[in-house]
């Protein structure tokens, strides 16, 4: 199991940065990552040198998806959870 996971990606097209939002899976500490993403393709090189080695390994890993929206908050679909309800 990887040590770091996603849990959700928060886009700010305007400022051309997004958040990364997850967990640290030993000790379960949620995580807020601030990430440089020009033209929604996020560049591991800016203002990353002070994030864990293997935080940052699991970004690398992840960051087709979190380009291509698979992380992002609004692919979640929250009314598939109520449909299930009825």
């Amino acid at each position: 199991m990887s040590p770091y996971r996603i849990f959700f990606v928060y886009r700010i097209h305007d400022l051309n940065y997004l958040h990364v939002h997850g967990m640290e899976m030993a000790t379960k500490k949620l995580f807020t990552v601030l990430l440089y993403s020009p033209n929604d393709a996020i560049d591991l090189t800016v203002q990353t040198s002070h994030l864990p080695a293997e935080l940052l390994s699991v970004l690398e890993e992840e960051k087709a998806r979190i380009d291509q929206g698979y992380y992002d908050l609004a692919q979640w679909e929250y009314q598939s959870y109520n449909e299930q309800l009825h």
